[in-house]
This record gives C-alpha cells, structure tokens and sequence, in this order.
C-alpha cells in the first residue's frame, strides 16, 4: 500500500520540528539559564505545540494503515479517540497559537 502524499509530509513536517528542537536545546543561551528557561518563549511554546501535534497526525495516519481491513471494534475505537484527541489540538492549540505567533510577529514596524 502507497502512502498518501499528506501522510509523507505530516511526517516530513515532524522531522523537521524534532531537528529545529534538538539544535535549540543544543544552543546555550544566558537567558536559557534564567527563571523559565525555553519555556518563558512564545516561539519555543509554539514550537513545542506544533511538534506535538504533528507527532498526533503522523501517529494516527500510522494507526489508520495498520489497521485498515481490520473487523476490531475496539481497534476503531482507538483510532476514533486518538482522531478526536487530534481534532481537539488543532482547534484548541495548535492553529490558535501558531495563528497568534504568526500576526505577533509579522507585524511591520514603521
């Protein structure tokens, strides 16, 4: 079975999140050092956010081949509440926030 072009790039997307995390936890920076750390960033809690959600797609994209022509009832329940739990993190974190740090910072400064 062929994957899907979106289920290649859901996956792409991820890596590419995973290797922008590990370079900036490798970066030491003074102000890493203070109260809150990376934590303290809107960029880095964007980061985080976007990471974690597209670890949610590409698992449930994974879970959706596994077990297709599967007849398990509780298989599709599974894979229905991890659907929902991705559903529910787009609508509440992932596209608010990386909506909000996209208009934060592209405002142009005159």
């Amino acid at each position: 079975m062929a994957l899907i072009p979106c289920q290649v790039l859901r996956a792409a997307i991820l890596l590419s999140y995973l290797s922008v995390l590990c370079h900036y936890k490798a970066i030491e920076m003074p102000a890493h050092q203070t109260y809150g750390g990376s934590w303290k960033f809107l960029t880095f809690i964007d980061l985080v956010i976007q990471a974690v959600f597209f670890g949610i797609c590409v698992l449930s994209d994974l879970s959706c081949i596994l077990t297709k022509g599967s007849d398990s009832l509780e298989q599709e329940r599974q894979l229905k509440k991890l659907t929902s739990l991705r559903d529910w993190m787009l609508a509440v974190l992932a596209f608010p926030v990386g909506v909000l740090f996209s208009v934060l910072f592209s405002q142009k400064r005159a």
